[in-house]
This record gives structure tokens, sequence and C-alpha cells, in this order.
């Protein structure tokens, strides 16, 4: 029997789901990964304590009024075993919370064309949730998601609210760095409320920087009532017009922002990007300025800078890929990851490479019994190369092994991450190694690769 104030356990059956591992937790409770035991899905099941049910169950049915490509749905809620649940699908990427502060370590600034789009996406994700009468009202870049496929799409409705059913509505209820002005003045919100933290989370993804900076809550809340928003200088005519764009969902009159989410995207739409065309090659194919080759061999014998262990959770190299590794890189690189263990599905740890004819040896914990990760630890893997400067990055198809992942499956979750990293236009990593363990896998590989071209 699970107990109220215990955390869940790896290995537990909660609502017919296999509870695998925490993927965060706070004040209202803690959200997991699990997957479909016969579907083989993975999940996200997020158990609230010590609080309004009826609160956790309004989040739920707001969500779930929604149908749109561009936002994360709820597929089920209740009480279960003490709990209060709410369960959705996983969304297999990092959120735009990640991708900022990586960015910021790196000393980037994402591709202008490609945050329009990105932008764009989210704007019509919030289109389709103010079509059915809510008001997400904490929008930023912890709640937004870049799936591996390279698409945005809107999550966490924990403060949504429907304006028309619940007096509510106009408590100061948001994030401080995001909250439109009448948010702050507690007056009614509405859908340009949402757009007005979207400018605010569109600005802070291309600066770097909030709009509006201030040492306190009441300065805070002055710059965000008071002071008009400076536009930054473009450094181009496309990012001229992305921050004008951004300058008019950040006005401080709500009639003089854009009449729709939508009508915003379509500005945005302007100067998005299309999706990275696939240029095949003899030896794989290009992403951008990214060579992707397909090779049949072994993975311990690549030689790189960064070679991607196929791991498990509890960073043990005794089968499959990660056997392979430690035979050949000696025991010392299983010490050393060990140290990291237990490390939840989707992360990825850094060892030092031992006799491996590397620099890093990165251990990507992709899959398990239906849990599939492969696109956030390719992402992870790739964004962790770019800082630490390699040029090369070898592969395995993860998750194909313990993981039973079908290899179609992984080389489709894998190459379209690789896209999404090149979209990025990352400044060191030029070559990207798939190491495959037979012909058959290398065909096959082949064959997904051809059809993204």
């Amino acid at each position: 029997m699970i107990e109220a104030e215990d955390h869940i356990r790896a290995g537990t059956i909660f609502r017919g789901l296999l509870i695998h591992s925490l993927l965060g937790q706070g004040e209202m409770g803690a959200a997991y990964l699990a997957s479909h035991p016969v579907l083989r899905t993975p999940m996200v099941i997020k158990i609230f304590k010590g609080i309004n049910k009826k609160h956790v169950f309004k989040e739920a049915h707001l969500a779930a009024r929604v149908r749109s490509p561009f936002v994360v749905e709820p597929v089920d809620a209740g009480l279960e075993q003490g709990f209060a649940f709410v369960t959705q699908r996983y969304v297999d990427g990092i959120d735009l919370d990640e991708l900022g502060e990586c960015c910021r370590h790196l000393g980037w600034s994402l591709p202008i064309g490609l945050l329009a789009r990105m932008m764009a996406e989210v704007a019509r994700g919030l289109h389709a949730v103010h079509q059915v009468g809510v008001i997400h009202r904490d929008v930023k870049p912890a709640n937004l998601f870049l799936r591996g496929d390279g698409q945005c799409c809107v999550g966490d409705f924990g403060v949504a609210v429907d304006p028309v059913r619940d007096a509510s509505s106009t408590a100061a209820t948001g994030t401080p760095l995001f909250m439109a002005p009448e948010q702050w003045r507690q007056a009614a919100v509405g859908r340009s409320t949402d757009l007005y933290a979207l400018g605010a989370t569109a600005h802070l993804l291309a600066t770097g920087a909030p709009p509006f900076m201030a040492r306190g809550p009441l300065s805070l809340a002055c710059a965000h009532t008071e002071i008009p928003y400076a536009r930054p200088p473009g450094g181009s005519p496309e990012a001229a017009y992305f921050f004008a764009v951004v300058e008019r969902a950040l006005q401080k009159d709500p009639a003089d922002r854009y009449p729709s989410a939508e009508a915003m995207a379509a500005a945005l739409d302007t100067v998005a990007e299309r999706p990275l065309a696939v240029r095949p090659t003899p030896e794989g194919a290009r992403f951008g300025d990214l060579a992707v080759a397909l090779e049949a061999g072994d993975l311990a014998q690549a030689r790189c800078d960064v070679i991607v262990n196929a791991a498990n959770w509890a960073m043990v190299m005794r089968q499959g890929v990660s056997a392979s590794l430690r035979e050949a890189a000696g025991a010392s690189v299983e010490i050393e990851a060990l140290k990291s263990a237990p490390v939840p599905m989707g992360g990825v740890i850094w060892t030092s490479p031992g006799a491996l004819e590397a620099r890093w040896l990165a251990h990507a914990v992709s899959a398990l019994e239906g849990a599939v990760c492969a696109q956030r630890c390719t992402l992870r893997a790739l964004l962790g190369a770019e800082a630490r400067e390699a040029r090369s990055v070898a592969f395995p198809a993860l998750g194909t092994g313990v993981g039973q992942v079908p290899m179609n499956l992984a080389a489709h979750l894998m190459l379209e991450a690789v896209r999404t990293f090149a979209a990025l236009r990352p400044r060191h990593v030029r070559q990207i190694r798939v190491v495959l363990y037979d012909a058959a896998a290398l065909a096959l590989w082949r064959e997904v690769l051809e059809a993204m071209a």
C-alpha cells in the first residue's frame, strides 16, 4: 500500500501504469515518469499531496477541453490510494527553460527564424486554449516544451482559469517575471494576458534576460505596469521585425496587444524559418552544418570526442553496449558512473572515457520497458557535447537492447532530435556517427534517414 506521505517507488504499479522514476518535485507534489505496460507508451503522472483536490481536478478538466498538437493534454485524473493525480502524455524533449539555460551557458543566441517558429507554435497552442474559454495565466519557458521533432507545445495548466465561471480569476496569480499589468493590478484577465507573457518569454529566449528587471516585487510590479518596453536594437531586419512583434505583445493596455493568439502567430510566421532540410550523402546525410554518418561496427572502437553509452538507471555496465564499452574502457568508467546512480529516465551523466579513444563518455538513460526518452537523451547529449566544445559524437541505437525499443522507432526518434539540434546552429559539433551492431540495423536506419530527405 502506498502511503500518502512517501514517494512512490520505482517499480510500483499506480493506476495501471508502471512507475519508472521521479521527474521532479515541489511543494504541491511530485511528477513521475511511467509507462503503460500493454501499449508501451510513456506517461507522466503528477501526484498532489496536502492541497485542495478540487483545484487539482480543475486543472485537469480545463486542459482536457483542448484539442491541439501544440498543447499537452491530460489523459486521466482522479483519486487513487489516497492521492489526487493527473496523468498526461510524456513530451520527449526538453522544456524551454532548460534550452534557455543551455544557450546562456554556451553564450548562444537562438536563431531568430527558429525562435519565431517556436513562438508561433506556442501561440497556436494558446489560441486553441483560448477558443475553449480557458486562460493559461502562467506562460513561461518552464511550461513550454520543445519536442525532439522540433515542435513546441504548451503544458502545465496548474493556475489556468475559465474567467466566465471562476470568480477568483482576478487574483494575482502567475510568475512575476512574465505577469501582465492586469495580473499585477488584480484586474480581469483575458486572452491578451497570455500574449503578454508569451511576449516576455520570447524576449527572454532571444536575449537571455527578461524584458523588465527589478530588485524586488514592488519594483517589478512598477516596471510591468508603468515602464514602456524598450525594444533591443535588431541586428538584422528579421530581428527588428521579431522584436516589433514582441513590443506589441508587451503593451500595457490589453487592447493594444494582438487581438488573438492566432494573429500573433501569423505575425511571427513572417520571419519563421522552415524545418531544416535533410540532404543525403553517401555516408548518411547533412542536417544543416552537421554531417550524420551511419556505419556498422563496434562503438567501443570509435575515435571521436564523445561516445554515448546506452545506460541504465543504475549505471551498471554489464549488458549490451554498456558491457562492450566497459570492457574496452576499463572498470574505472563504471565506478565513476555509479557515483551518480540512480539516474532518472532521460538523464545524461558525463564521465571520463577510460581507455576509449575519446575525450568524454556520456551515459544516456533512454528507455526501459516501453518508456522511451530517446529524444530527450539525444538532445541533452548533443547540448552537453557542444558545451564541451566537442567536434564529433558517436551514438549507438539508444534503447534497442534491454530497453526493448524497435530499431525503426529508435532511428526515427534519434534522427528527428539530431535535426532539431542542428536547427540550433551549434558552433562546435560538426559530425555525428551512429554506430550500429550489424548490417540489418544499418539498413533500417538508412530507410528511415532516406524517408526524411
